[in-house]
């Protein structure tokens, strides 16, 4: 862990111990302290190919637990702060990490709209549900929608939250409001899995730094939400520092990124559909490779029916591709198999499509059961951590995903 990381793990962990230990001076200021929590427990059961664990087999290795504070000590000045632990087959062991930590000051606040900075760990508004996609309730299913809010292979931390600033704004207007948020990161050692994402290998010996980032997104909501339109536009820039008898070379992985997102509610039927575009550049990390640019497309359409008081079942489409250009994956898939290529891989690797139809019951306003079945085809956004097989071109391109959750949060 470097410098930078400590720091910022110290001060996080000082912050949450503040809220605790400031707790009751500040109740008798009228300022409680706030505490909500969250659990999950998954079952995955797949067709071929492993998901979270031995999913062939049945596997349980999908557990996500967190608590959160959050303490007001004036009416411009609140703290917040969420630890997290999540279980996810070989990818995350359930080591606890600090989600968010950050100060948030209202710079300004009227019947017009509001606005201020929050300072620390904050997360990333991207898309609907970046912001909350920790807490299995307020998810659209038990599994994102991975074209969009990508989890399987080892970013997920990288797109939740970084350190840095972060500032918002929403205007109130007599049917409708506009909200922007903006987000700026540090620059930081990024974490094994994410490295390991980029450079589809485990065994760099070197750093993956994150360089610069920002984000910026526009929410626009009609008549309470009825009606609801996004934008959020990504920028990053990613260096490959080598390490000791490193078989890579310096590099730079630039990715920017756009997403697109509609939300259209009634009282018994919602339908939403976000879309995502990505420009991935590559430069060096290979020794002798030309430099490369390519653009990652993917979409999603989720229809929602609540049939019946605390029921609702949904259907879903989703689709990705690792590059526009070749969308059945055979050219990349020739690549991977070339002298400056890192591990084969089969077609199936760069691309994946599935349906989705999935049912769930809110027993009460704290417990939730869910259960879904995903029909798929290919496996760009499945776990390689899950699948070794994937290095050596191995892997089914057609296959099943089963799912049950239950969730409660306090």
């Amino acid at each position: 862990m470097t410098g930078h990381r400590k720091a910022i793990a110290w001060a996080s962990a000082y912050l949450f111990a503040a809220l605790f230990w400031l707790s009751p001076q500040l109740h008798a200021l009228d300022a409680p302290l706030h505490l909500h929590g969250f659990i999950s427990q998954g079952y995955l059961h797949s067709t071929h190919n492993n998901y979270y664990g031995s999913s062939t087999q049945g596997s349980f290795d999908l557990t996500e637990l967190g608590v959160n504070a959050f303490l007001a000590p004036t009416a411009s000045l609140s703290l917040a702060a969420q630890l997290v632990s999540r279980r996810a087959g070989e990818l995350y062991d359930g080591t606890p990490r600090m989600d968010y930590a950050f100060m948030d000051y209202r710079l300004h606040s009227s019947t017009d709209g509001y606005g201020g900075v929050r300072l620390g760990r904050v997360k990333i508004p991207i898309g609907f549900h970046n912001e909350t996609r920790d807490v299995a309730t307020t998810r659209p299913g038990i599994l994102l929608p991975q074209s969009v809010y990508v989890e399987g292979l080892g970013i997920r931390d990288f797109y939740i939250g970084v350190d840095g600033m972060a500032a918002y704004w929403e205007w109130f207007h007599e049917r409708s409001s506009l909200q922007m948020d903006l987000g700026l990161a540090l620059p930081t050692t990024l974490q094994d899995e994410t490295q390991a994402a980029f450079l589809r290998t485990v065994s760099a010996p070197g750093d993956l730094r994150l360089t610069s980032g920002q984000n910026l997104r526009l929410l626009y909501e009609h008549d309470g939400g009825l009606l609801r339109l996004a934008a959020t536009y990504s920028r990053v820039r990613t260096e490959y520092r080598p390490g000791g008898q490193d078989f890579l070379v310096r590099g730079q992985a630039p990715v920017d990124a756009l997403v697109f997102s509609m939300e259209w509610n009634r009282e018994d039927f919602s339908l939403v559909a976000e879309a995502a575009h990505r420009r991935i550049g590559r430069s060096g990390f290979i020794p002798l490779a030309p430099d490369a640019t390519r653009y990652e497309q993917g979409y999603y359409v989720q229809a929602t029916y609540r049939f019946a008081r605390g029921w609702e079942a949904f259907l879903r489409h989703d689709s990705h591709w690792n590059d526009r250009d070749d969308r059945g994956g055979e050219q990349q898939s020739e690549a991977s198999r070339g002298s400056q290529s890192l591990a084969p891989q089969a077609p199936h690797r760069f691309f994946q499509h599935q349906w989705t139809l999935g049912m769930g019951w809110r027993m009460t306003p704290q417990w939730l059961l869910r259960a879904e079945w995903h029909h798929i085809h290919g496996t760009a956004l499945t776990p390689l951590a899950d699948n070794p097989a994937f290095d050596q071109a191995g892997g089914k391109a057609r296959w099943d995903l089963f799912g049950l959750q239950a969730s409660f949060t306090f």
